[in-house]
């Protein structure tokens, strides 16, 4: 079994470094992990993204090869996240095996259990971390019922994971979520829209971007201080999540800038829903007390569709050059390219 593992992985090496010298690309520790990924075939949805690109003759740049890694594998502080908790559930379940051993009731069967499951789960991404948490605290759970013997430690192991569940969902959100609106942030809007543009590419449905800035922004700042203007970047994060679909995705882009990605939507549709989240802001007034009176919140919106073959970065620019026209055009609309 060795042996063969030994030949296969070597195999797939091989073919990983003549793939990287065919395209002409730097044989980094990031690169080859990707190629070698793509051999052996077990990511379909990463085969399928670069067999298209192969197939469209795009190349694969810096930027690509950064876009694929980035979508196909898990970000730093995410790794991080899984490899701390992944260490503290190890501890946790030697202490709940080496307990099971000692335990008259089920012992063999809980101690088999929970080395199944970690073997089948452990620490693989963020979902099979949650999966593995919540199995060890049902099984554990269970067998507590059914062992006086054993049962307050068990339920005490079973508390201790369920805190390292939360602490890993927090671990997450802290990483991918905007402090201030509460929103995605730029880095998880970026991994989400590498999906959606792969997902796109793949199974060819339409997919829109609105890129969204809020009208004279610094002189809200400047009049009534960065306090208010905090509030006001909530209450248009607000009023953009009320005004789109739970699969939409919507982002602080950066600053006084939002994204809402929308799939399945065209250019068209794609310009009614922007309408949309104008009327929705122009109705909902920003109810906050100053001196003088602050002025009514609006913002300019630009529109793009995602292109089968397009760098990510051309798709955005698409997006920005219509939100620039927007400004240029008397802000407070909608304009698509």
């Amino acid at each position: 079994m060795y042996l063969e593992r030994l030949i296969e992985a070597r195999s797939l090496a091989n073919l990983a470094n003549a793939t990287m010298e065919q395209y002409e690309i730097p044989a980094t520790p990031d690169n080859y992990a990707l190629w070698y990924e793509y051999h052996a075939g077990y990511c379909s949805n990463l085969r399928r993204t670069i067999d298209i690109i192969i197939s469209n003759n795009a190349g694969f740049d810096e930027r690509v090869l950064h876009d694929l890694n980035a979508t196909f594998f898990s970000s730093a502080r995410e790794a991080q996240a899984i490899r701390e908790t992944s260490l503290r559930v190890q501890d946790t379940l030697k202490d709940l095996i080496g307990l099971a051993d000692s335990s008259r009731m089920d012992a063999h069967r809980f101690g088999a259990t929970l080395n199944g499951v970690a073997n089948v789960h452990f620490g693989k991404s963020i979902e099979s971390l949650k999966d593995l948490i919540q199995n060890l605290v049902g099984e554990t759970q269970r067998m507590a019922t059914r062992s006086e013997h054993a049962g307050v430690r068990l339920r005490e192991s079973a508390g201790k994971i369920e805190a390292l569940e939360r602490n890993l969902e927090k671990a997450i959100r802290d990483a991918t979520i905007d402090p201030l609106t509460g929103v995605a942030n730029r880095k998880s809007f970026e991994a989400a829209m590498r999906k959606l543009a792969g997902d796109a590419m793949n199974n060819g449905e339409e997919l829109a971007l609105l890129m969204i800035d809020v009208d004279h922004f610094k002189n809200v700042n400047d009049t009534w201080g960065h306090q208010t203007g905090d509030m006001v970047l909530r209450h248009v994060a607000q009023m953009l999540q009320q005004s789109v679909r739970g699969e939409d995705h919507v982002a602080r882009y950066g600053g006084e800038e939002f994204a809402v990605m929308l799939p399945r939507t065209d250019t068209e549709s794609a310009v009614v829903v922007g309408q949309n989240i104008r009327h929705a802001l122009g109705r909902a007034s920003l109810r906050v007390e100053t001196a003088p009176p602050i002025t009514p919140v609006t913002i300019s919106i630009g529109v793009s569709c995602y292109e089968p073959g397009d760098q990510l970065s051309e798709w955005v620019n698409r997006s920005d050059a219509a939100l620039y026209r927007a400004k240029r055009e008397g802000r407070n609309c909608v304009r698509f390219c």
